[in-house]
């Protein structure tokens, strides 16, 4: 017999048993759907379903399958971690002065403290209302001459601006990806997007607010390009930046079918996005089946 909170933790770890990815019981308290108990409840049930051999405990980490190989992966994955997040910083101390950024928030998985050799630094970028393309315009054109067009330590690919910050899709894969973001510029704008987006409760109760050391100093070269563009000509720019956007995308893209292609490569005066591997629907696919098979194999229900 699997009680609710067994049940929850199982939830749990099947989503990041999608990454391989073991955790330690405060991780597994902390991205728990409810909020009735404590850690020391989490412990205690983490104990009778390793008893049961329905979970698995190696070291300090708890998972799926009884695969050292996985800790081992993990514990490789957090020492890259820590080199790259160095990195991140800087880098996301020279984006805070590009034209129109308001806010940068480090994504995917250097947020979840894990990355791997040829993982990309995701980050998400809040902007000035009507000027992201502009904005977008300006880091594409950076990457694309001076970095020669590497995502290794620049993928941003994902803009949004100050005045619409509540994100649309609303799943456990979004909300993962909102608690776990890493604010390194925009002290003002992280608290305000975080207030926006307060349904992540309902998925994540548990999950603390992240309050790490957060870059407020803003560019005085920022303000000088800026002054070019608060103009006629900048709303003109702005326009007309989307529409070569989202022509590019579109043609590159056309295999995707139309509801698709609109949520992986959102595009709108307020919004772009840029996800060419669809991620969250993927995501989302393989957790549902993960939740399945767990089913069939420990004979409870998990939906």
């Amino acid at each position: 017999m699997v009680s609710i909170l067994g049940k929850n933790i199982i939830r749990t770890l099947a989503y990041y048993d999608i990454f391989f990815y073991p955790l330690k019981a405060e991780e597994i308290y902390h991205s728990l759907s409810v909020n009735h108990c404590g850690l020391t409840d989490v412990q205690d049930e983490l104990n009778k379903l390793c008893e049961q051999s329905i979970l698995f405990k190696i070291d300090d980490f708890y998972l799926l399958k009884n695969n050292a190989q996985f800790v081992a992966k993990r514990k490789a994955g957090n020492k890259l971690y820590d080199k790259r997040l160095r990195i991140a910083y800087r880098m996301s101390k020279f984006i805070s002065m590009f034209p129109y950024v308001r806010a940068i928030f480090l994504t995917g998985s250097i947020s979840k403290g894990y990355m791997e050799k040829e993982s990309d630094v995701d980050y998400l970028i809040i902007t000035e209302p009507g000027r992201l393309w502009i904005s977008k315009l300006f880091l594409t054109l950076f990457k694309k001459i001076f970095l020669l067009n590497s995502r290794k330590v620049f993928c941003i690919n994902y803009y949004i601006d100050s005045e619409h910050l509540e994100i649309e899709e609303k799943n456990v894969f979004t909300a993962t990806e909102i608690v776990t973001l890493i604010p390194v510029f925009g002290r003002k704008y992280y608290n305000e997007f975080y207030s926006k987006n307060s349904w992540i409760k309902n998925f994540f109760p548990n999950f603390p607010k992240r309050n790490n050391h957060i870059i407020d100093r803003h560019s005085k070269i920022q303000k000088v390009i800026e002054s070019f563009f608060n103009n006629g000509f900048g709303d003109l720019l702005d326009d007309f930046a989307m529409k070569v956007f989202y022509n590019a995308t579109k043609r590159k893209f056309h295999y995707f079918n139309e509801k698709d292609f609109a949520l992986a490569f959102k595009s709108t005066k307020s919004e772009s996005k840029y996800h060419p591997k669809f991620f969250q629907k993927r995501v989302l696919i393989s957790f549902e089946e993960k939740l399945y098979q767990l089913q069939q194999k420990l004979n409870i229900s998990l939906m």
